[in-house]
This record gives C-alpha cells, structure tokens and sequence, in this order.
C-alpha cells in the first residue's frame, strides 16, 4: 500500500514537473500575433483591475463611445448656432435620440441622427450614419467653454470669401469638415479598426472595441487570454517573472520599439500599401518596426511626386508645427528618451497629459538624466531664471492642434537667432513677448540685465505671419508667465479677434484675452461670426475694459505679408 502512495506521488510530481517544464518551453517560442483575435477590455479587467481602472481614467479610453445620455456632454436643449447664412439646431426627437439639423433661409441643408461620439475633454465631435459611411459631423462641443462651434473654427481653415454676404456660403463651405470616418479617424480612435472598403468604394467598417483600449497598445489578447486559463501557466509566469509572448509588454521592449507603439497614432505616416490598409486595416502589431510599414511624414516627404506637399506642417527646419507628429519630434531630439519616460498609461495624478506621477515638474529631466541640474541653485545657475521649468524652454510652445497650442516634442536647446532664420517661433519671445530674437540672443550671451529690444517678435508675427505663427503668438499673448501690461496684450487680441481671417486664430486670441482679464461672458464672442458681428463685438468688448484694439505701426505692411503666407492645411 505504502508502495503504492509513492509511486503516486511519485508519478505526479513527475507530472506536474513536465508540465512545468512544457510550460517553460512554451513561453520560449515566439508567437506570430498578426491576424490574431481580439479579447476586449473587459476580458483584461479580470486578471489586471488595477490597470484597468488607470486606463479607465484616461481620455484614451473615451476617444470614441456610442451615444448615451452617459456619452453626449453636449447640450441637445434645441439650442441653435449660426454660421455663414445657415442655423444648426441641436434637439432630441421623440425617442430621446440625439439630432443636428442645419437650415438655409430657404430649406433644410441636413438631418443627422448623432449615434457616436469622438472626444471628451478639449472638444466633442459628433458621428452620423449615412448608409454605410459614418460621417464627423461640422458641428462640435466645445467642453470648455459649454458651447456648440462649427469646425471651420477648429482647424487652419480660412473665412468663406462669402461669409458676411447676404447669401448663405456654398453648402459646400459649410460641409467641408462633414468627412469620412471609415478610413480616416477610424485607424487612431479605436482598437483593431478595418475599413473594408471593396473596389466600388462601399465600406463595411468594423473594429475589435471603440476607443483607445488595452489592445491598442498590448496587441491582440485572445490567444493570451485563453492560454492564461491555466493556474499553472499564471503561477510559473508570476514566480519567474518572465514575459509572456502571447501578449505585448511595452515596458519589456527595446526604446525605439516601445516609442512605436505610441507613434503608430503620435507621428503622422505615409505607405506605399494604402489598398492593404483600406480593406484589412493597419498590420501593424505592438512589438513590431513600425518601419516595416510605414514611414513618419517629414518636411521633404513626397506625395505623387510633390516634394513640398506635407511642407506647410512643419517649420523649415524640419522640426513638427502640428499635432499627432510627437514622434517625429523625439527622433529628432538631442535627448534619447521614449514617450514612457515623461508619459504613463497607468501610473499618474491627472490624465490632462497622462504625466508620470513618480516624476514632479523638473524631475522629467534633472532627476533622470541631468542630476546635476537637480538643486534649484543649480537650475537657477543654468536657466538664469527663478520661475521657468525645463519643458519651457527645451519644449517650447509651438505646436497648433485643434483650437489650441502646444509643446513641441523635439527637446533642443534655445537659439533665437536660428529659430528667426527658419521662421520659427523662439522660446524666449514667447514668454518675453515685448522683446525680439536679437534682444533674446544677446540676454543668453551677456545677461538678461545688459539686453535691449526696439521691436516684439511675437506683435510681428501675430499680424504678419502665416496661420500658424499667428495663432502661436496668440496663445503666447495669454499666457501668465510674466505679468505684463495686459492693457497692451489685450489690446492686441482684440485686433486679432476683430481682424484675422482664419477663425481658429480668433479663437485662440478669445482665450487668451479671457485668461489675461477678460470676464465677459461666454457667449460675448464667437470664432466664425463674420467679420460686422465681430467688430460688434470687440466694440462692445473694449467699451467695457477701456481697451481699444492695438496694431503695429506697420500693420497695414504685416497685413499684406501674412495675405501672401495663407495656407490650409487639411486633416
């Protein structure tokens, strides 16, 4: 009998140690995740709630979200919004459905029924069905400021020449920002998105989960999910503290593979295999050479033999001047870092940037890699300044996307002169915005005390340069950095606001001028008036601060200038 237990005990552990020891080889072999299923994030909540609920904190998770009353932060009260001769009216019909009509004086230009969402924390843009293309529509919520705003306010689009006419604009002008989803937003808001667009052109658009979920940046999770029912398997990969094949750590990756994940949606690409991409959707599997299929957009990037189609996005000397191009900017970075660095998932305060919250202010750069710059005597010793962070100088301000600026991602060292020849905005006249290139090339060479300046680089540029110059030295002009006359800066706000011809200028000159002192209302100025309902406005708004509208003495000159740089730069 005695005899008989130890074999078995014998035999089991014999067991139990080969499939040990099969599991161990198992882990070993690579697995080819191309073309694998799905799991969901809910199927990853079971085995990761902690990271499950930080991701379900972020932004990324509601990037695109079916409409509910849950989902719709926008206002369907039946409130309207006027644009170019047409009125948008925003309701719910009978049952409880979210609507968007436009009407001419004439006749009803569109009805759309709202059933997706794309957004949920600058802005809100809206999704229709129209037979088998989803459709963004070119009314969105502004989740700021508590209002609707037509589209042609959100990107580098310029005024109708119409608007302000008797007539409504072309139809056309008012539906320029109605486009597809299937094959445009679809790739970088969702999990596993295939187009499947056959050769008619009809679409049967499909993804693994709306948003941007666990398996956009773990890759496919069904074959993991499955294999990881096994207790053993979970026990021998927890004691060993090895990856799993079956799915993507991007913490396990090399520097340049784990940047790819993010720049799959954080570096605009081009690729020779569009068809691939419209019918099955992007190859691309976390872990991969993002390389291998695409290739990031650059100032000299060509497209059907035009060299300088994609030039407009970037300033001259290469470096990004739009958004979603992060990863262009950390490729060419003096520092070597990744996203992951600066950037968490998972582990942060606020998902306003998703910051990692182990590193606070500074600590990004000096308690990472400059540990020398760490003491405050020895930023001040280096800055010159007692009040500026590293990102202000190193990453400054430069970037436009949707309605707003941002930091540039190329981390680089401040040189004025440089910046002024590539017709680029400096990171010292952004935040000196009384002061020019020279001023601020002598203030790093001499000391700030020694320096003077006869002009503002930020008041020419504001009037005289292209779109995007503009709305940069609008953004600049709003900001606290240094406690300006604000009589002035308003000032020239408001000439913008009355004045530019592109309404996402205007639009941030209006929030600049509000954090700068401005209380009035809301409702008191609207990007996309036209141009007698604006002066309206501002008149209304300078009586009530005693600020008229500034110019430069040249005005007339920078006017012209910035006439001749117009551009449009699409999505």
């Amino acid at each position: 009998m005695r005899a008989a237990v130890l074999a078995l005990a014998l035999a089991t552990l014999a067991t139990g140690a080969w499939q040990v020891s099969a599991t161990l080889t198992a882990l070993e072999a690579p697995v080819d995740r191309h073309g694998a299923t799905f799991a969901g994030s809910g199927a990853c909540a079971r085995c990761h709630p902690d990271h499950h609920a930080s991701w379900a904190r972020t932004h990324h998770r509601r990037m695109t979200q079916d409409a509910s009353e849950a989902t719709v932060l926008g206002a369907f009260d039946g409130r309207t919004l006027a644009y170019g001769g047409y009125v948008a009216r925003m309701s719910r019909d009978a049952r409880g459905a979210f609507v968007v009509e436009v009407e001419s004086p004439t006749d009803l230009l569109a009805r759309w029924t709202v059933e997706r969402v794309v957004g949920s924390r600058r802005h809100q843009q809206l999704l229709a069905r129209e037979d088998d293309l989803w459709v963004r529509l070119p009314i969105a919520w502004d989740v700021e400021e508590q209002r609707f705003f037509h589209m042609n306010g959100a990107f580098l689009t310029p005024d109708p020449v119409e608007l302000g006419g008797s007539a409504p604009i072309p139809a056309s002008d008012y539906m320029r920002h109605a486009v597809r989803w299937n094959d445009n937003c679809v790739f970088c808001h969702n999990v596993g998105a295939e187009p499947r667009a056959d050769r008619s052109g009809h679409f049967d658009t499909r993804v693994a989960e709306l948003g941007v979920a666990c398996e956009a940046c773990h890759g496919p999770g069904g074959e993991h999910v499955r294999v990881n029912t096994s207790p053993l398997r979970r026990y021998v990969l927890h004691e060993t503290e090895r990856g799993d094949p079956t799915i993507t750590a991007p913490s396990r990756l090399t520097p340049a593979r784990q940047t790819d994940v993010c720049a799959r949606c954080h570096g605009q690409r081009i690729t020779s295999d569009v068809a691939r991409y419209l019918a099955h959707g992007d190859p691309f599997v976390p872990g991969d050479d993002l390389a291998d299929t695409s290739t990031p957009l650059a100032i000299d990037t060509s497209l059907h033999g035009d060299a300088a189609a994609f030039a407009p996005r970037f300033w001259r000397d290469g470096t990004a001047r739009l958004t979603a191009y992060e990863h262009q900017g950390i490729r060419q970075s003096a520092c070597t870092v990744t996203c992951g660095d600066c950037h968490s998932m998972h582990d942060f305060e606020s998902p306003r940037g998703q910051l990692r919250a182990d590193l606070e202010g500074d600590a990004m750069c000096a308690g990472a890699c400059h540990e020398a710059l760490a003491s405050p005597e020895a930023s001040l010793a280096h800055a010159g300044h007692a009040s500026v962070r590293c990102v202000d100088c190193h990453m400054p301000r430069i970037v436009f996307g949707i309605r707003t600026i941002h930091r540039s991602h190329r981390i680089e060292i401040p040189r004025p002169l440089a910046n002024e020849t590539d017709g680029r905005p400096d990171a010292c006249t952004l935040c000196h915005v009384d002061r020019d290139a020279t001023w601020a090339a002598r203030a790093i060479a001499e000391g700030y005390e020694n320096a003077r300046s006869s002009s503002s680089r930020v008041e020419d540029a504001l009037f005289g340069g292209d779109p995007i110059e503009r709305a940069v030295a609008a953004a600049a002009l709003g900001r606290r950095d240094r406690d300006d006359d604000d009589t002035r800066r308003l000032g020239l706000l408001l000439a913008a606001m009355r004045d530019d011809h592109y309404p996402a200028v205007r639009g941030i000159a209006w929030r600049s001028a509000r954090t700068r002192g401005l209380a009035s209302p809301v409702t008191a100025f609207t990007a996309t008036d036209d141009a007698a309902m604006r002066a309206r406005a501002i008149d209304a708004l300078a009586a009530e601060l005693h600020v008229a509208p500034i110019a430069p003495a040249n005005a007339a000159e920078l006017r012209a200038r910035a006439d001749a740089r117009a551009i449009e730069i699409g999505e």
